[in-house]
């Protein structure tokens, strides 16, 4: 449900500079490419998710096809770097989860539920995500983050 959510643009990165985990062969190159940017600079990509920084979130987005996953960066097992993560599609009808680097739990990207280990009551925060007819990522929030409001200053 996507009609109630506040959408942020992506800064860092469009559709077509993340990594698409669902082309044959690219999920098990090693080697890294460099990805231009609109600075003229160059990114390395190590054909990982992308960390983003989102409504004053860190956030980690996948590309697998046509679609763009939004999770919360941090592992809620042990606070891993899910950006660094592989995505893997489960065969059993688990779907595409995100396996941590740190201990190899994994995370359903539809729904963030844990599906590995079996048996865990935990999961990471799942967010909607559009991408625009210029490749410009959104990700859907239920609010503005706090620290928006916040007073950093004393008057």
């Amino acid at each position: 449900m996507t009609e109630n959510k506040l959408f942020f643009p992506v800064k860092e990165v469009t559709y077509e500079e993340l990594f698409d985990w669902a082309v044959p062969g690219q999920r098990y190159k090693t080697s890294s490419v460099a990805v231009p940017q609109k600075n003229g600079l160059f990114r390395q990509n190590s054909h990982t998710g992308s960390l983003v920084e989102c409504n004053k979130m860190k956030i980690a987005l996948f590309r697998h096809g046509e679609q763009v996953f939004a999770v919360n960066e941090k592992c809620p097992h042990a606070g891993g770097p899910l950006h660094l993560g592989d995505i893997e599609d489960i065969s059993d009808g688990g779907g595409l989860c995100v396996r941590c680097p740190w201990h190899s739990w994994r995370f359903d990207l539809n729904t963030g539920k844990v599906t590995m280990p079996r048996g865990r009551n935990v999961s990471t925060v799942v967010y909607p995500v559009k991408v625009d007819s210029r490749g410009v990522i959104s990700i859907g929030f239920d609010k503005f983050a706090d620290s928006y409001f916040s007073v950093e200053e004393d008057f």
